[in-house]
């Protein structure tokens, strides 16, 4: 892949100036963002207080905000296309709208880059995101663009807002609940880390799903041993069940200790989240019904006592992503 800075004066956006980028990111934008004042144009953008096509009057819908950013040499390097770092940074965000069980709506966009950044690059970014936001339901209503104080830097950032009618905590589990999780984890350093699908659709599933059935839920982020603690109540910890961990193909190439991969490698963007031990059973018929293609995994169950001495025991060590550590 190119690099996203050129040498080149005359190929960089320090030869557009400010006006000549935002007209070029409305243009890019043109499909997937309405006109002001809910679109680009405007001081702010104005947003509705309910989704145009909401359910029927009665429906109390709770708004959702989340935001996320992609850096280059943080999140993603010149091995991944521009396309595909600007599909990543709307869809990390749509994730965190899918955990929380709901429907992805209007996003702002801020831009910070070094004067060095290749105009056709940044171009091919923009149209990662516009792809992406037409691909998840996401109007793109503006944004800011500002220079970085220094050359070969590039950051971007998504504010993305949602609705949601049962907005899925991270808080509520109980001792004798299980822990589930979609798809596969590890190896995302392969490619997952930019091509995945957020699970809205089965976010919107466990929101809906009985009272009490699914009762906290986030999306595998920062890795499934970091993220798992924070859906433990105080005092508790999990019981992993090793063999019902689901191995992607992807680590397996990378191979290595799989449960390393699993618990470590992070950016998976799978849901994980805790059902009610009593419901366990008959929401895993009921997922299979509805998602007959999505893989379904029982992971763990949650137990009394802060000491996970056997998952100690398995990883000696290991941690997880975090940041500035």
């Amino acid at each position: 892949m190119p690099s996203p800075f050129s040498e080149k004066p005359e190929e960089t956006i320090g030869a557009l100036g400010e006006a000549e980028i935002i007209a070029r990111a409305r243009a890019a934008f043109r499909e997937v963002s309405p006109p002001p004042p809910r679109g680009i144009g405007d001081d702010c953008a104005a947003l509705p207080a309910v989704p145009e096509n909401a359910a029927a009057a009665g429906t109390t819908l709770r708004r959702l905000v989340t935001t996320d950013s992609v850096v280059f040499g943080k999140h993603f390097d010149e091995s991944v296309s521009p396309e595909n770092a600007g599909k990543k940074l709307v869809r990390r965000n749509v994730s965190d709208v899918a955990a929380m069980g709901g429907t992805p709506s209007d996003a702002v966009l801020a831009l910070v880059a070094g004067e060095n950044l290749s105009a056709a690059w940044l171009e091919a970014f923009l149209r990662g995101v516009a792809e992406a936001c037409a691909e998840c339901g996401v109007e793109l209503s503006g944004g800011d663009v500002s220079s970085a104080p220094a050359a070969a830097f590039f950051s971007a950032t998504l504010a993305l807002t949602g609705f949601a009618e049962n907005p899925l905590p991270r808080a509520g589990a109980r001792v004798g609940d299980f822990l589930f999780v979609t798809g596969t984890l590890g190896g995302s350093l392969l490619k997952k880390h930019f091509d995945f699908r957020p699970r809205v659709a089965e976010g919107l599933f466990l929101a809906r799903a009985p009272a009490g059935t699914v009762r906290a839920c986030i999306d595998v982020s920062d890795g499934l041993l970091k993220d798992h603690a924070a859906l433990l109540p105080a005092g508790t910890h999990a019981e992993f069940d090793f063999a019902a961990l689901p191995l992607s193909d992807d680590a397996r190439a990378l191979g290595g200790d799989p449960l390393r991969r699993i618990f470590c490698d992070g950016e998976d963007y799978e849901l994980l989240f805790a059902v009610a031990g009593t419901e366990a059973d008959a929401f895993e018929r009921s997922w299979r019904e509805r998602f007959p293609d999505v893989p379904l995994s029982r992971i763990a169950r949650i137990a009394a006592g802060t000491k996970n001495a056997r998952l100690d025991a398995a990883l000696s060590g290991a941690r997880a992503y975090e940041h500035f550590s």
